[in-house]
């Protein structure tokens, strides 16, 4: 069995009002897959481990805006640092084999249709290694100012055998950053530093589109053949 995993954190201020995302997840919520359920989960910005984290830290510290302001507020970035735990939170109550998380509002995606995901989700429910969609091949390019686009973000698989290491590695990488820069950024950059350390992801090529779902065949890859691929980069 397959797990769909998403969450809806409401952002105060944030560009896009909480009734268009509640339309875009409920198209996600809503689709009909035999191979699959889903696990939705609806926090408030001060449930989220991160902004937990952060409080009890009682340091003043800065957060990665890059061009968009508004958007990039440090609640938010808090927000985005959720995903592994919302996939922590459904292994616990969900005997799937292997968990999917994609954004809740996904259907924002130009181009991006219900056939996509369900397709999607019939490829990846043998899937044996995390496994994340991105747009660049080079992984560290990147300056923590601006979002690191090794890794889209919106779609990622992992395995049940994965998922508590998948969420102790995102944590700890995030804390690690944090008292090193002060500096709070973007999940997918703790994404790709969590790769550069070894952890293991698969990666395959894709936009910020419907080729996140549609470029995916299923990695077939065991857990030392992942490791290999990672070295390879």
């Amino acid at each position: 069995m397959l797990c769909v995993v998403t969450g809806f954190v409401p952002i105060p201020g944030h560009p896009r009002p909480p009734d268009d995302y509640e339309k875009l997840g409920e198209r996600l919520v809503k689709l009909q897959s035999p191979a699959s359920v889903c696990a939705t989960f609806k926090v408030r910005p001060i449930d989220c481990w991160l902004h937990k984290y952060l409080l009890w830290r009682g340091r003043d510290f800065t957060h990665s805006t890059s061009d968009n302001v508004q958007k990039n507020s440090a609640v938010y970035h808090c927000v985005q640092a959720q995903k592994s735990e919302f996939i922590l939170y459904a292994a616990n109550d969900c005997p799937a084999d292997v968990f999917v998380w994609i954004d809740y509002g996904i259907f924002h995606l130009k181009g991006l249709t219900e056939q996509h995901v369900l397709d999607f989700l019939e490829r990846a429910k043998y899937e044996q290694t995390v496994t994340i969609p991105g747009c660049w091949d080079q992984p560290f390019l990147y300056v923590d100012a601006h979002p690191c686009w090794r890794f889209c973000g919106g779609v990622m698989i992992v395995p049940r055998k994965w998922v508590i290491e998948f969420d102790l590695a995102m944590k700890a990488e995030y804390i690690r950053w944090i008292n090193l820069t002060n500096n709070l950024s973007w999940e997918v950059n703790c994404l790709a530093r969590i790769e550069r350390d070894g952890f293991p992801i698969f990666w395959y090529k894709a936009d910020h589109d419907a080729s996140m779902f549609t470029n995916y065949q299923g990695s077939g890859l065991h857990e030392s053949e992942s490791r290999h691929s990672i070295r390879a980069h």
